[in-house]
């Protein structure tokens, strides 16, 4: 690792697990401040240099307006903010629960809102920051008894379209990025059949793609729809190149 984040405050949600915990580790790595926030708070890494965890409902806007609030208070600003944290289930439409609905919205639509809200005047005013949505190939097609999961992260992609517009002046990078790959998490290991457990991987090999997203302003990668895999191929070509 090179410090390629050093001196950079950053939020991650949904970090106690998965890609979340693994961006986490990256992201220290590179000598960045990292603020873990999940509702799981006795999974959070406690302890571990560079990282201080928060536990919180993202789902609870007073909450979410109280954990920035003393986020800005510690460390000044936000840098970074990752908003990865996420739910899932498949069900046919007519045996969907309007609470499940509304309990993944909320979690996968409605938190990536609240955190970007508690984030957005501060990277407004220093005219610099990068936000790093996490979206699916369920936000940009259609899956079987997916109904509320495409909803949530069709709106993600809409979501982060229209905040690449808003933040460009303000030399603020906005993306969305999916593994590319599967990658074995809590999520996937009730959501994959047996030929994605065949070839899943550790979400620590995708992690160099979020430091990538991460070092980036409104004139670099922009308003994307990034496969973190493939990033993470392009740029170990580049390094690995004669």
């Amino acid at each position: 690792m090179t410090g390629r984040l050093a001196g950079k405050v950053c939020v991650l949600t949904g970090a106690a697990r998965g890609i979340g915990a693994a961006v986490t580790r990256a992201f220290c790595r590179e000598g960045a401040a990292v603020h873990a926030l999940d509702r799981l708070g006795d999974e959070l890494p406690a302890g571990e240099p560079g990282v201080t965890p928060w536990t919180v409902d993202l789902t609870e806007a007073a909450e979410v307006e109280a954990v920035f609030a003393a986020i800005h208070a510690r460390s000044g600003r936000v840098d970074v903010l990752v908003n990865n944290a996420g739910i899932i289930f498949f069900r046919a439409i007519e045996d969907t629960a309007i609470e499940d609905w509304d309990r993944l919205i909320a979690v996968n639509l409605r938190g990536a809102f609240l955190c970007t809200r508690a984030v957005a005047a501060g990277m407004k005013a220093r005219r610099s920051g990068a936000i790093i949505n996490l979206s699916s190939n369920a936000g940009v097609r259609g899956g079987d008894n997916e109904s509320a999961y495409c909803a949530s992260k069709f709106g993600i992609e809409g979501f982060s379209r229209a905040l690449a517009i808003e933040f460009r002046p303000y030399n603020v990078s906005v993306n969305t990025i999916t593994p590319g790959h599967p990658v074995r998490t809590a999520m996937s290991e009730t959501t994959y059949g047996a030929a994605q457990r065949a070839i899943w991987i550790d979400p620590a090999e995708i992690a160099p793609a979020f430091v990538h997203l991460a070092m980036q302003d409104a004139s670099g990668i922009n308003d994307r729809h990034v496969r973190a895999w493939d990033l993470v191929r392009e740029l170990h070509a580049k390094e690995t190149a004669p």
